[in-house]
């Protein structure tokens, strides 16, 4: 590996949770765009400046225990989330990937897959941008043969009908069911994860909510493209996983 190869990929890993947490802010003020966009970070609640010591990823959640050292109010959970989630798409893209474009384009859809799921979690909406970028991407996916890109194209197509059954189906009953945007969502990361494992991405994302709502006794609207979007974060990191080991 060349030198210029081991700095990107270790720039990949360095600088995950940074941008975990940028996207994070960007998922915490969507739709709105966050301010400032550039230059120093200031507090959402009252507009104070976060000294760069305070700006720490992760470490400066669990020192300030999720308050606001300004203003002393809650942090919301989306910061952590996202930074932990941005550096283990980082990692994941300097360790597994076997090309530096490989590496980027894990990277990327790593990011895309953080906002989406953020937004999701905090709003209950998918957002159009994350799937515009989700879309490009799984556009620019190399895949293996003229066939694997195919069964991609056609696994994305049936979860797309699936799901859209389905939101028809719920819907019917009177309760909010699934959006148009999960719909769209569950077709894009069709495409993107390997065919084979869209079946358990599916599985894990309808199971896992529900699995959580009866531990916890507690039932309510349902984020489906934030499990969505962690499941199949988690299959394209055993896809490669596996294809490195082998």
């Amino acid at each position: 590996m060349s030198a210029a190869a081991l700095a990107a990929r270790l720039f990949l890993a360095l600088s995950g949770p940074f941008v975990g947490d940028y996207v994070a802010t960007l998922a915490a003020a969507w739709p709105r765009a966050p301010r400032p966009i550039l230059g120093r970070s200031a507090c959402a609640r009252c507009g104070a400046p976060i000294a760069p010591a305070r700006a720490i990823p992760l470490m400066s959640f669990a020192l300030q225990r999720g308050r606001r050292s300004c203003c002393g109010g809650r942090i919301p959970v989306v910061y952590p989330i996202g930074e932990a989630a941005g550096l283990v798409a980082g990692l994941a893209a300097a360790i597994l990937a076997p090309s530096p474009a490989a590496a980027a384009w894990g990277y990327a859809v790593g990011m895309a897959l953080i906002f989406v799921a953020l937004v999701d979690l905090r709003r209950y909406r998918i957002p159009t941008g994350g799937l515009v970028a989700l879309g490009l991407v799984a556009a620019a996916a190399v895949a293996a043969s003229p066939e694997e890109r195919l069964a991609r194209l056609a696994t994305g197509a049936v979860l797309a009908l699936v799901f859209e059954l389905l939101r028809r189906l719920v819907r019917r009953g009177g309760r909010a069911g699934l959006g148009e945007g999960d719909v769209m969502l569950a077709g894009i990361l069709g495409v993107l994860v390997n065919w084979r494992l869209a079946a358990p991405m599916v599985f894990i994302a309808a199971a896992a909510p529900l699995l959580l709502q009866l531990a916890r006794r507690k039932y309510g609207p349902t984020p489906l493209g934030f499990w969505l979007c962690v499941s199949s974060g988690g299959c394209l990191l055993m896809t490669a996983t596996i294809a490195i080991l082998q």
